[in-house]
């Protein structure tokens, strides 16, 4: 748009309004991509045929208990969120793999829909058994307090909040979904050992203090944001599987890690 001597330049996106998806003009390329993504997504959840009755007559009484005990406030929303990584698992990052004509959206909403329920199943099949490891640390956090192990107990009980909590599905994402097992037995294994060398626990826990705050510095938070920079969803990742080198090396981290390499992560 020119006003006089001046032009004025916006990008216009599709924007998730809850309920509905509107177009709004943003002011930066940035903006449009962001403001994109979630009003695409949106429109996918608004566009394919809701599953819920189906999933929720299928499921098993174990998998109803599991659910039930989830932070979603209902079912519905956990489903909701499930759809919601299923549609991120169809995008990839950058613009270019946005849907930015009706042909294309057309496309992704056709491969999100196909054999959506068996999809999800496996979503709900794969958070049940999250949501069980997360009951087995949340007792096991209780039943160890004492005065002496307060700061690596809390640490432990942030850790566990940070990857289980309202929106964990989506914000987790399907292919990193299976290893929260591995995350939360690992927070297990660490509370088990905790009296064994209190001071070796320690030292750990300020190496991995020193990457949280590399991380939060660089605009990382946790729990991890809605859509976060690729290069902060990445370190967020790196943390946990810091924590596993150091505090449940048995289970074993994927791949070389260290603070170090969770800098360089997020100087890219």
């Amino acid at each position: 748009m020119r006003r006089g001597e001046t032009t004025i330049r916006a990008y216009p996106a599709l924007v998730d309004e809850g309920g509905s998806v509107a177009i709004r003009l943003q002011t930066s390329v940035a903006d449009q991509v962001a403001a994109h993504r979630a009003g695409v997504r949106r429109l996918v959840q608004l566009g394919v045929p809701s599953p819920l009755a189906y999933i929720q007559e299928h499921l098993t009484s174990a998998e109803k208990l599991s659910l039930g005990a989830s932070p979603y406030r209902s079912t519905a929303a956990l489903i909701d969120d499930s759809l919601r990584a299923v549609i991120d698992a169809e995008l990839s990052d950058g613009p270019d793999a946005l849907p930015w004509s009706r042909e294309q959206f057309e496309s992704l909403r056709d491969r999100v829909n196909a054999g959506l329920p068996d999809r999800l199943f496996g979503i709900v099949a794969t958070t049940a058994a999250v949501l069980a490891a997360a009951r087995e640390v949340d007792v096991l956090i209780g039943r160890s307090s004492s005065l002496q192990l307060m700061a690596p107990l809390a640490d432990a009980r942030e850790q566990l909040n940070a990857l289980v909590h309202d929106g964990f599905i989506g914000r987790t994402g399907l292919a990193r979904l299976p290893r929260l097992v591995v995350y939360l037995r690992g927070i297990s294994h660490r509370v088990e050992r905790l009296a064994d060398n209190l001071g070796r626990d320690r030292a750990w826990m300020l190496e991995v203090q020193q990457a949280v705050e590399l991380y939060t510095a660089a605009g990382g938070t946790l729990p991890v944001a809605a859509d976060p920079e690729p290069r902060i969803r990445e370190a967020r990742w790196m943390l946990e599987e810091l924590r596993l080198s150091l505090f449940a090396q048995p289970l074993g981290a994927q791949g070389p890690i260290s603070v170090q390499r969770i800098r360089k992560q997020l100087s890219a």
